[in-house]
C-alpha cells in the first residue's frame, strides 16, 4: 500500500466521525423543524375544531332560545285565543325579592320587577299571570318598569272559589306557608265542602281579578277552631321559584263566579 493510499485511508477514518456527527446534527435540526411544523399544524387544527365547537354550541343555544320563545309565544297566543276579552302585555322579570324555601331547594319569589310600565299601558292593580295561572298583582308602575307582588306575599289577597263545590274564600300569602311556596284559602264556612285535590280559581269578586284564572290546588284542609271557619292550604299552579316571563292583564271583562253582566275592567 502506498503512502497515498494509506493517507487516504487515515484521512477517511479521521473525518468519518465528524461527518457522522454533522449528519446526525442535520437530522436533528430537520427533526426539530418537522416537530415544530407538526405542532403548528396541530395548533391550527385545534383552533379550527374549537371554533367549530363554539359555533355548534352557539347554534344549540340559539335553537334553545328560539324553542323557548316559540313556546312562550304559543302560550301567549293560546291564552289570547281562549280569552278574547283579555288585553295582554308580555313582560320579562328583571329583578326580584325572595323567601328561602324550607327545604333549601331554592327561593320563592314574593315580589318581582318587570320591564314594562305605564309607557306600555301598565298600571297599579292589574293582575299578572302566566299560561299556568295567577302570579299576583301590579303594586307600582313607573314609565318603563313595574313592581309585582306574587300570590305568596302576605299583603296579597285574592277572592277565590273552588270549581267542584263553588266554595268562596280569600287566597292569601301566609308567613307559615311562604317557605313552602304555598298560600292559604281562608274564610270558608265551617261546614264548607272542601277536599284535597280541589281546584281553586279567581272568583271575580272585587274589581282586581277576572273570573276563572287558575290559582292552585288544595293540598290540605283544616278547621280553624278560633274563627269557626274552614281553611285550606293551596299549592299554586305557577312555580314561584321559576319566573322569567309573565303577562299583565291590561284589560278584561268582569264576571263574578262565571256569571253576571260583562263589564270591562282596566
Amino acid at each position: 500500500m502506498g503512502w497515498g493510499s494509506l493517507l487516504g485511508t487515515v484521512g477517511s477514518t479521521i473525518v468519518y466521525p465528524f461527518q457522522w456527527v454533522a449528519t446526525r446534527a442535520g437530522d436533528a435540526v430537520r427533526g426539530f423543524g418537522a416537530y415544530f411544523s407538526d405542532m403548528d399544524e396541530l395548533r391550527a387544527e385545534n383552533e379550527s375544531l374549537r371554533a367549530e365547537l363554539e359555533s355548534a354550541q352557539g347554534a344549540l343555544v340559539d335553537a334553545e332560545i328560539t324553542r323557548d320563545e316559540s313556546a312562550w309565544l304559543y302560550h301567549y297566543l293560546s291564552l289570547k285565543e281562549n280569552h278574547k276579552d283579555y288585553g295582554l302585555c308580555a313582560a320579562t322579570v328583571i329583578a326580584f325579592t325572595t323567601a328561602q324555601s324550607e327545604s333549601g331547594g331554592g327561593e320563592y319569589l314574593t315580589e318581582i320587577t318587570v320591564n314594562r310600565g305605564t309607557l306600555h299601558g301598565v298600571s297599579e292593580g292589574m293582575p299578572v299571570v302566566t299560561p299556568l295561572g295567577l302570579v299576583g298583582v301590579v303594586v307600582e308602575a313607573e314609565i318603563n318598569h313595574a313592581r309585582i307582588r306574587t300570590l305568596l306575599d302576605t299583603s296579597v289577597s285574592v277572592a277565590s272559589v273552588t270549581t267542584r263545590a263553588a266554595q268562596n274564600g280569600l287566597c292569601e300569602g301566609d308567613h307559615a306557608l311562604i317557605h313552602g311556596g304555598q298560600a292559604r284559602l281562608r274564610y270558608l264556612p265551617e261546614e264548607a265542602d272542601m277536599a284535597v285535590g280541589d281546584i281553586v280559581v279567581t272568583s271575580g269578586r272585587g274589581s282586581v281579578y277576572p273570573y276563572g284564572i287558575p290559582v292552585g290546588r288544595v293540598v290540605e284542609v283544616n278547621a280553624n277552631a278560633y274563627s269557626r271557619t274552614t281553611e285550606a292550604t293551596v299549592q299554586p299552579f305557577v312555580d314561584m321559584k321559576d319566573l322569567t316571563d309573565v303577562m299583565i292583564l291590561t284589560s278584561f271583562y268582569h264576571y263574578v263566579d262565571g256569571f253576571g253582566t260583562e263589564e270591562e275592567a282596566s
